[in-house]
């Protein structure tokens, strides 16, 4: 949630000043926010040392749209639309920057709400993999094809899940999910 100054304070009698310091103040610190969201990417599990599976994508995935559109929904809002408004008129200079950051906001929320709706299409096949123990191992790999047509088909549809980095990521995330499973597997039992 993006923290807003008082609604008092619009109609208080503080100067224009004043206000427009606050309210640059509500700037600094919102666009602080969105930018630690905007900068998040699906890959820092692996980057920590995580060997995280294919789950985590999905979920990375759902949390940052829910995050963006929520964000998105705020700076719609009519008490964000207020104080840009009296900014601008104040010729604030945080107002065209601002304005930048927002228009980051719907392209990384575009961005998001795709891969989400795309990727979401793996679940119960990856919930299948994960679901998967001891001797039903072995048919794990009758989930192989299924994975990579699905992956084929983002590939193909979805306009900001075609580059290798995002490609590689997830293959990387399904080889650990069957690498959990290959060390679980104990054929004499």
């Amino acid at each position: 949630m993006l923290p807003m100054p008082s609604p008092k304070l619009a109609e208080s009698d503080i100067l224009d000043k004043d206000r427009a310091h606050i309210y640059e103040s509500s700037i600094i610190t919102w666009t602080k926010q969105i930018k630690n969201i905007l900068k998040l990417e699906p890959e820092q599990a692996l980057k920590q040392g995580n060997d995280p599976g294919p789950m985590t994508e999905l979920e990375f995935w759902e949390n940052k749209a829910s995050n963006l559109n929520s964000i998105h929904e705020q700076l719609d809002s009519q008490s964000v639309t207020k104080i840009i408004k009296f900014l601008h008129g104040n010729k604030s200079t945080y107002t065209n920057p601002f304005d930048k950051l927002r228009k980051e906001v719907v392209k990384a929320r575009t961005e998001a709400n795709e891969n989400s709706k795309y990727l979401n299409t793996l679940r119960p096949l990856f919930q299948k993999l994960r679901d998967t123990s001891g001797e039903n191992f072995v048919d794990t790999h009758k989930l192989y094809i299924p994975i990579m047509h699905l992956i084929l088909l983002i590939w193909n549809k979805n306009k900001h899940y075609n580059t290798p980095p995002r490609l590689v990521v997830l293959i990387r995330e399904i080889c650990n999910e069957i690498i959990y499973k290959a060390r679980e597997y104990n054929p004499s039992e």
